[in-house]
């Protein structure tokens, strides 16, 4: 299961951005989303590997925004090792609220990464990208 998943309290800004700098430029994996952008330039998806009906790893690529890269990152860890068929159990506002130390202003940045790993697992209903 994935880090968020395990943890019972609220994620830190620093900590899921720390790993998420690391991790945003690893190779994406079969399943690849769409891009998702704003009007602002922001842009985000997701790449998923399902074995046995399972998210079993999940990856991002986003714009150099630390809060949005945060919050791909939060995702990423909470949705590995859910199950294909089960509903994802975070929205923009339950990721918002989960992640301490963001701005009120930069929270919008959630919207954009749970649109991001929808298109992503809209994806599994084809075949796995070359």
């Amino acid at each position: 299961m994935g880090y968020c998943r395990d943890a019972p309290r609220s994620l830190r800004l620093p900590e899921c951005l720390e790993r998420g700098l690391r991790t945003r430029r690893a190779p994406p994996l079969p399943h690849l989303g769409e891009w998702v952008e704003t009007p602002q330039g922001l842009r985000a998806r997701f790449s998923l590997a399902i074995r046995d009906d399972t998210l079993v790893d999940v990856r991002f690529e986003a714009t150099a925004c630390a809060t949005l890269v945060a919050y791909c990152q939060a995702l990423a860890d909470h949705e590995t090792g859910r199950p294909l068929d089960a509903t994802p159990s975070l929205d923009a506002d339950a990721l918002a609220a989960r992640l301490e130390g963001v701005p009120p202003a930069r929270q919008d940045r959630a919207i954009l990464a749970v649109a991001a790993l929808r298109a992503a697992l809209l994806m599994t209903t084809k075949e796995p990208s070359p």
